[in-house]
């Protein structure tokens, strides 16, 4: 079974209706693999069926986002990027100054999330988090 055929199993298991723009969507953002743009998603659904529009890419993307099957992350721009929830147990550093991308990975923040929970009862959600910096040549360069 492949994760789109997963995924609308998922989502009518939970009583919601998996309409034709909803799995041509779903398959475009498992094809296009990775964190994409609703813009990127929309270019690949045209594609397909030159009527989808853009209100219905986002409107899917956030009918996804509530039901925890993608996640939401801002990769150093205001451009939200999307990403199948079970591929996103990941996190980034992106430079501030040329916008290079490091993935991180995932148990790096394990202490962070386990202090919160016994220091502040405060359990914390870090399936994708992206911490801004300098990569090494812009801190170089900028003599920082």
């Amino acid at each position: 079974m492949s994760d789109t055929e997963s995924l609308v199993q998922n989502i009518k298991a939970r009583g919601v209706r998996v309409t034709p723009q909803r799995a041509i969507i779903l398959d475009a953002i498992e094809g296009l693999n990775g964190h994409v743009t609703a813009e990127e998603i929309y270019s690949a659904v045209q594609n397909v069926n030159e009527y989808f529009s853009l209100a219905t890419v986002y409107r899917t993307l956030e009918l996804l986002r509530e039901l925890g099957l993608v996640t939401e992350a801002r990769m150093g721009t205001s451009t939200v990027h999307y990403a199948l929830k079970e591929h996103a147990n990941h996190h980034h550093a992106v430079c501030r100054n040329c916008k290079k991308t490091f993935e991180l990975p995932d148990d790096l923040f394990t202490p962070i999330v386990e202090r919160l929970l016994a220091e502040q009862h405060f359990t914390a959600d870090v399936d994708h988090l992206v911490v801004m910096g300098l990569c090494e040549e812009c801190a170089r360069a900028l003599a920082i």
